[in-house]
């Protein structure tokens, strides 16, 4: 049995590479019509860096990328190189509502107890509004409320059984 001799890590590591540079090295992975080579990768790095200049991430690269390929791929190099100019997203711009909307603040609205209108949470203290809580001020009873007296419970749960029942 022949020993098979270990091959050679290379000198250069991938931490010196591009996020464009691996998203390139790794499309043959993802589609083997794709392999590019590494003077491949680094002939087509600046196009795919524009494409993370404008904010897209390399999954969304390479699903560009291989989306849809035709059976027969006779240079990856010609056809990534062709894609990445051809498919090259938009610029976004910039602006303080896009800025905005990507990292949205969350607004919390509350309800009174007392009457459901809804406010911020400053706005309700104790969980009243305003008008609530000027009512409960005027009317602060003095003695306790006495409890309701002379329902019966029996009564009106069987009344209520009676209503559910089918005819």
């Amino acid at each position: 049995m022949l020993a098979v001799p270990q091959q050679r890590a290379p000198e250069q590591s991938t931490a010196s590479h591009s996020p464009a540079h691996l998203a390139l090295a790794r499309l043959g992975r993802t589609d083997a019509h794709l392999a590019l080579s590494a003077a491949d990768c680094t002939v087509l790095e600046s196009l795919a860096a524009e494409w993370f200049a404008r904010g897209v991430d390399a999954d969304y690269l390479t699903q560009a990328l291989t989306a849809g390929l035709p059976a027969r791929i006779g240079s990856p190099i010609g056809l990534v190189h062709r894609r990445l100019t051809d498919k090259l997203p938009p610029q976004l711009p910039v602006t303080a509502a896009s800025a905005a909307t990507e990292s949205p603040a969350r607004r919390l609205m509350v309800e009174c107890a007392v009457s459901g209108r809804p406010g911020p949470p400053a706005a309700l203290p104790d969980g009243l509004c305003r008008s609530c809580r000027t009512l409960s001020a005027d009317s602060a009873p003095t003695a306790p409320a006495e409890p309701r007296t002379g329902r019966d419970v029996s009564a009106l749960v069987s009344k209520l059984r009676d209503l559910t029942r089918l005819p």
